[in-house]
């Protein structure tokens, strides 16, 4: 039986949030200012969670998603979401993250780049089985069949066609050069006919021997992380740079190939980067003047105790840095500088850092994942 409930805000995860009976329902695909007819598809600790069934009356930020899959792909959320309400939004659940699992209250300054808020991405994992490419539609492993994708970089779209070529039965990560030709791509097992039409190609072997290309002066490794926009990484890095300042010595934690912190051991500061890619960190070390290390956790708490460092730099993955937490609030830095991509995790940390006598000196979310709730947050600590 559906309900209508009004949508009066967005949730972490890129819900709307509305109450049907005094409950708390999270929507799917629902806007502030929707109202809409759904249906409960799960209870969950007094929260319902409901699909849309029909729009009774849009929100004024509501327009038409500019692609035929959306609502069935997983690859995005926030298509139909007008700018800037949803700028306004990313700062909010920001907002909302740290008070509500921090206890801390932060004002965000917002960066994004306009001109990028579609054809951005340049590297994507695209999946394909029988025939069918694209991306796993939301919360489910089933392949949505695309031809293209409005989010994409032309070459990256380009790039998907020849995947369809070559119908590997697996995951595929591309990652293609905006401003080059190059295209590399990724498989955990071999591929012949991937071989056969992308020039860059390799697969899961843990070799030294992997095809990359310089961007921004920074290495980009077939197989190895980097941002799903190397154009709007140019956002970050900005970003990150102005919150880092001119520090002397610099300890760049879960560093993958130097992205964040190469341009600053150019300009003369003593960087140690360490992260547990291998090939992305011989990588960094091949190019830059900068230290790279393999390692992992044990090792990042082994050089924080090493020395002094001016200040401390982690961009951790998804799940954040619970593991090393405790051990950088005990630092003598004279600023952390943290960059995440889930505003939850980082919430958490912080109240580690806070309890331990840090403060949030500036706090900025970056827009680079336009067009879904995703966000990076930067966050500068200071004693």
């Amino acid at each position: 039986m559906s309900s209508n409930v009004e949508i009066t805000g967005m949730a972490h995860g890129g819900y709307g949030v509305g109450r049907i009976e005094g409950q708390v329902c999270f929507v799917e695909y629902a806007l502030p200012g929707d109202v809409a007819a759904v249906d409960i598809v799960r209870r969950s600790k007094g929260v319902l969670w409901a699909a849309i069934t029909d729009i009774v009356q849009p929100s004024p930020h509501r327009l038409d998603a500019p692609c035929p899959v959306f609502g069935l792909c997983g690859g995005c959320q926030w298509l139909s979401f007008k700018y800037p309400a949803q700028a306004e939004w990313k700062c909010q659940i920001v907002r909302d993250c740290f008070q509500r699992i921090g206890r801390l209250a932060v004002d965000p300054e917002w960066a994004d780049e306009p001109s990028l808020y579609l054809g951005y991405r340049t590297r994507a994992e695209f999946h394909e089985a029988h025939g069918a490419v694209g991306f796993y539609g939301r919360a489910s492993h089933q392949i949505v069949d695309i031809a293209s994708c409005p989010l994409c970089h032309e070459k990256l779209n380009a790039a998907l066609e020849r995947v369809r070529e070559a119908r590997p039965g697996q995951s595929v990560d591309v990652t293609v050069n905006p401003e080059g030709e190059d295209v590399l791509v990724w498989t955990r097992h071999p591929c012949q006919s991937l071989e056969d039409l992308f020039p860059q190609y390799d697969w899961g072997r843990d070799d030294d021997g992997r095809h990359g290309f310089m961007f921004d002066n920074v290495p980009i490794v077939n197989g190895a992380f980097s941002q799903s926009s190397l154009l709007l990484n140019r956002l970050l890095a900005g970003v990150v740079h102005s919150l880092v300042g001119q520090p002397s010595s610099l300890l760049d934690l879960y560093c993958g190939s130097g992205n964040l912190s190469l341009s600053l051991a150019y300009e003369g500061v003593e960087v140690l980067g360490i992260d547990r890619d291998r090939p992305a960190v011989i990588s960094a070390n091949a190019v830059g003047p900068g230290t790279y290390e393999v390692g992992g956790e044990d090792d990042f708490v082994h050089a924080i105790d090493r020395r002094e460092w001016d200040v401390i730099l982690l961009d951790p993955p998804r799940s954040g840095a619970k593991a090393i937490a405790s051990r950088l609030a005990q630092t003598g830095a004279e600023a952390i500088v943290y960059v995440a991509c889930d505003a939850a995790t980082l919430a958490r940390d912080a109240a580690v850092l806070c309890k331990a006598g840090w403060r949030i000196a500036r706090t900025v979310v970056v827009d680079m994942f336009p067009n879904t709730w995703h966000v990076e947050t930067v966050c500068r600590f200071e004693r």
